[in-house]
């Protein structure tokens, strides 16, 4: 088969699954009519709280579950399809990354390395340069003689990415693969994550329940509940803009910032409340002060903040303007500037 460079290297079409009840239990619908596609190279993460039907879709991946409707495409490869030798000659492309490590206690670093590759029958001279290769890729070759018990969570976490970097796959899974650690640690291993994924070409597919996760290296994101993915997209789109009402709540995304209710009907009397976001290039431009200049008006900061959605900035501000007869020209001027503005109420 001739591979296609431009098919996603991961496809789920119309998946569903759907676990069956037994005498006592109902039957669980974990995983209703998903569509996803991931593209080579990108980091792919999916968020929703728990019970979201997140740890089914990513077992599928692998072939650890299989759907009930539906397909999932690895490498253009129907996964469910896949008869048991295939199967297990298409795992070693796949590594995974667990929330708990599930490293080998009894055993060192560099044993929980090169165990595994033992079994696969790699040659000795190659484990030996495997294992050296990518626990220094992970900053943890000086402790290969070590055991998991000597290490800090981080550091275990670090060990566990190695292991699965030596296999030298080419899609790297992560389940929930950060949240057992504080936000410190989940920063550098995030750090390492994005690392791997520009300087190995590594296709990444995160499932986590947290934001800041997605914020700091998704390239997409798919939005997960009760089963569903309720929207997807660029992870900066779906941030700066959710169309579905669940989305909002998930992100918690309160675009007023803080303002009190009583606070905003009082502005409004007199004023028009504008929401103004400020996405990528726009974050740099002082547009209010050049509004100020333009119409000699003086608008009112309310509210604002920044953050970076994988480095992009992305600003919010809530500003009251007075009512005057140049209203609709100095909407029509922030938005030429590139920035989108809301009318709030």
């Amino acid at each position: 088969m001739v591979e296609n460079s431009n098919a996603p290297l991961i496809e789920f079409k119309h998946v569903s699954k759907t676990f069956k009840g037994t005498a006592t239990t109902k039957e669980v619908h974990a995983v209703h009519d998903v569509s996803i596609s991931v593209d080579r190279g990108e980091i792919f993460g999916v968020i929703g709280y728990s019970g979201a039907g997140k740890s089914t879709l990513i077992r599928m991946i692998n072939g650890l579950e299989t759907p009930t409707e539906g397909s999932v495409k690895v490498d253009n490869q129907d996964i469910t399809q896949l008869k048991k030798e295939p199967l297990a000659q298409l795992r070693h492309k796949i590594g995974m990354i667990f929330q708990n490590y599930n490293l080998l206690k009894t055993a060192t670093i560099y044993q929980n390395i090169t165990i595994p590759l033992k079994l696969e029958k790699i040659p000795k001279d190659e484990i030996q340069q495997r294992a050296e290769k990518y626990l220094k890729i992970v900053g943890l070759w000086d402790r290969r003689n070590s055991y998991p018990s000597q290490l800090s969570g981080g550091q275990s976490q670090r060990v566990a990415v190695a292991r699965a970097l030596a296999h030298e796959p080419t899609i790297l899974l992560s389940d929930e693969a950060t949240s057992a650690l504080d936000p410190e640690t989940t920063s550098s291993i995030l750090d390492l994550l994005k690392d791997i994924n520009q300087k190995l070409g590594l296709t990444i597919f995160i499932i986590t329940h947290e934001l800041d996760v997605v914020k700091s290296i998704c390239d997409k994101v798919a939005i997960m509940e009760a089963g569903n993915v309720v929207e997807q997209g660029r992870t900066i789109d779906v941030f700066t803009g959710p169309k579905q009402e669940v989305t909002r709540q998930f992100l918690g995304s309160n675009d007023l910032a803080g303002v009190p209710a009583s606070l905003l009907a009082e502005t409004q009397k007199h004023n028009h409340v504008l929401l103004i976001k400020f996405i990528g290039n726009e974050a740099s431009i002082p547009v209010i002060a050049q509004l100020t200049k333009q119409f000699g008006v003086e608008p009112n900061i309310m509210a604002g903040s920044i953050e970076y959605l994988k480095e992009q900035p992305y600003g919010k501000l809530v500003i009251s303007i007075e009512n005057n007869d140049q209203y609709d020209a100095e909407i029509q001027y922030l938005r030429d500037k590139g920035v989108i503005v809301e009318e709030v109420g």
